[in-house]
């Protein structure tokens, strides 16, 4: 499928081409957007743990990008979802596929509990059930172990340990802002190559739903060339009502 930006007669579009500091000042470009996205967390940063939590170097452990990459876990796998969006649900649901004995812990009382908000909470966790997903809701996880994993109920701390080959951690991202940061400190340079305006954007800004990083790009693209509006909203947003005849 051809994408709509790519025909366009003004844009040009270079895919695998990682970019510099260095080579971003030589093309002389007058805006630059770095929309350069993030990567999972591996050590369990979360909305439990705001410090890495204790983890033997012996269990493997692997973070979302790691499966999308190919490299997958074997055998019994626990999936730690502190995020509460679709990925837990959605790598479950792969790994089942794939032959493993998977179990997903969460601290919510809901599987991808933030699908309550698009209406696809309920299909989510009956099609997990379906696969033979041990679902364990209202669990943290406190300490990985060789061979094993401690979790922790969210209300009255009790721990249990458990067995596990593996944990894939779904918990949050940190964002790639390097290039960003690169760039920021040779803003002096900026004025005398040309360039007006450097933005960064999207999860290289702030991680979020994959809805606020397209808005972010759309919205970069739309007011690249508008005044500066404060903080007004960049959108107009319809309020209906029902009127009196």
């Amino acid at each position: 499928m051809t994408s709509p930006l790519s025909q366009k007669p003004n844009v040009e579009t270079y895919f695998d081409s990682a970019l510099n500091a260095d080579q971003i000042l030589e093309f002389g470009f007058e805006n630059i957007c770095i929309a350069t996205g993030s990567n999972w967390r591996a050590d369990g940063v979360s909305r439990q743990h705001v410090v890495p939590m204790p983890i033997d170097s012996t269990m493997p452990v692997f973070t979302p990008d790691d499966v999308m990459a190919g490299n997958m876990p074997t055998g019994n796998v626990t999936i730690y979802d502190d995020d509460h969006y679709y990925m837990g649900g959605v790598i479950a649901e792969l790994l089942v596929e794939k032959g493993c004995a998977v179990t997903l812990v969460t601290p919510c009382a809901y599987v991808s509990d933030w699908t309550q908000n698009t209406l696809e909470q309920a299909t989510i966790h009956k099609r997990l059930a379906e696969l033979g997903v041990d679902i364990q809701l209202n669990r943290g996880v406190t300490q990985i172990l060789k061979g094993s994993i401690m979790t922790n109920c969210t209300f009255t701390d009790r721990t249990r340990e458990q067995e596990a080959d593996a944990i894939v951690m779904v918990a949050s991202r940190l964002p790639n802002d390097i290039l960003h940061r690169e760039l920021s400190l040779r803003e002096a340079e900026w004025a005398d190559v040309g360039i007006k305006s450097v933005e960064l954007i999207g999860d290289a800004n702030a991680p979020g739903p994959i809805a606020w990083a397209t808005y972010a790009g759309h919205n970069y693209a739309r007011t690249l060339d508008c005044e500066d509006i404060g903080d007004a909203l960049p959108f107009r947003r319809e309020i209906a009502e029902l009127a009196v005849d």
